[in-house]
């Protein structure tokens, strides 16, 4: 069985589903499926089946961008906005700080002005799909994309073919009221405070910050999640975590031992463990601005979520959490930085200060609300 046999009803069902369902796509939606050449024959599969459902399905392939959280290539701007737009950008030297992640306020304000003055909304894309290597979520374009034009988009970085038999299964409905009642719930807190049976213990205020839920459903204009979804998931204010957080998966394989990520004020200072990974996220900390911030605190949601060795199944998984560094700008942080990367924490007890209580929502990996 694979993504091509199209006699499996599993993989037609998650197709079909994936434009009808998680969608709602219409035949007046003008669809873009964006793939960097790792992922181009899942885009191209998404296009073929796309075409029974929209009048208009563009298929955009690209370079690979190398990293999480890096913004896209030209080509990607230049096919999502128009070339008029990317061109006043570079003429006035917004282009380049927005591929740096440099931009102030300002210049975001800015760069919306001129994306209204050349661009108009009846020509551009409602619907992106970006199944890709590479996450193009914590970006300025993503966030142009939903929170500016309203655009629903669908981030599907490092999915694989066995997610049509596992968490594309999932039912949807379920998905969305776990992950709603637990984004509620990390509104309403304080604090959250993470122990698992490696060693985690790492605590960090989230006063002021709102959860959001990864429900599988982006039928409203300006939706945004990942599919396969299933998380609630919310910014860690800056500066505020303290203590150690452990991981034995990499964002793509099981690590030979596990990795402990040491934190002080809001950052990671020390990484210890499987030496290869650990010489890498070291590497990335010292030489990479803003790489060190606690990110991001999401917890999984889906059911039928198993495959621990990919980070985007792996971080659904109910039962799970999951701690991000670097980048939170695009979902409620302050922090502007050219990587975000998801680590996952088994069997996690979590505790949230919620007024004068501590709630206790997750013990060892088993959900209590």
């Amino acid at each position: 069985m694979g993504i091509w046999d199209w006699h499996d009803e599993k993989v037609k069902k998650a197709i079909k589903n994936l434009f009808i369902k998680n969608l709602c796509t219409s035949k007046e939606d003008k669809v873009l499926i964006l793939s960097d050449t790792y992922k181009e024959r899942i885009g191209e599969l998404f296009f073929s089946v796309g075409t029974n459902f929209s009048n208009y399905v563009l298929h955009l392939t690209y370079p690979p961008t190398g990293r999480h959280g890096l913004e896209p290539p030209e080509v990607v701007w230049r096919g999502t906005f128009g070339s008029e737009f990317v061109e006043e950008l570079k003429s006035k030297g917004l282009f380049e700080r927005i591929q740096r992640k440099e931009l102030t306020q300002s210049d975001e304000e800015e760069i919306k002005e001129i994306l209204l003055e050349t661009t108009s909304p009846l020509d551009l894309p409602s619907v992106v799909v970006a199944v890709n290597e590479h996450s193009l979520s914590h970006t300025l374009f993503r966030k142009l994309c939903t929170n500016f034009l309203s655009m629903r988009f669908a981030s599907m970085p490092l999915f694989e073919s066995f997610m049509f038999y596992t968490s594309m299964q999932a039912d949807w409905n379920l998905v969305a009221k776990h992950s709603k009642v637990l984004a509620s719930l990390l509104t309403d807190a304080t604090e959250a405070h993470i122990t698992c049976p490696l060693g985690t213990d790492i605590r960090f205020s989230l006063e002021g910050r709102e959860g959001l839920a990864d429900t599988g459903k982006l039928c409203t204009l300006g939706d945004f999640g990942n599919l396969p979804a299933g998380e609630a998931f919310i910014a860690p204010v800056e500066e505020t975590a303290e203590g150690v957080f452990v991981t034995k998966y990499a964002p793509t394989r099981k690590l030979s031992e596990p990795v402990k990520l040491f934190v002080e004020n809001g950052k990671v200072i020390e990484v210890k463990g499987e030496e290869a990974f650990s010489k890498f996220l070291t590497d990335l900390i010292h030489h990479e601005k803003n790489a060190d911030n606690i990110a991001e605190f999401g917890i999984g949601t889906n059911e039928k979520a198993e495959r621990f060795d990919n980070i985007l199944e792996a971080e659904k998984i109910l039962g799970t959490c999951h701690i991000a560094i670097g980048d939170n700008s695009a979902f409620g942080g302050e922090t502007r930085a050219n990587v975000h990367i998801d680590l996952l924490v088994d069997k996690p007890t979590i505790k949230l200060r919620i007024g004068e209580k501590e709630v206790e929502i997750m013990r060892e990996g088993k959900l209590l609300v």
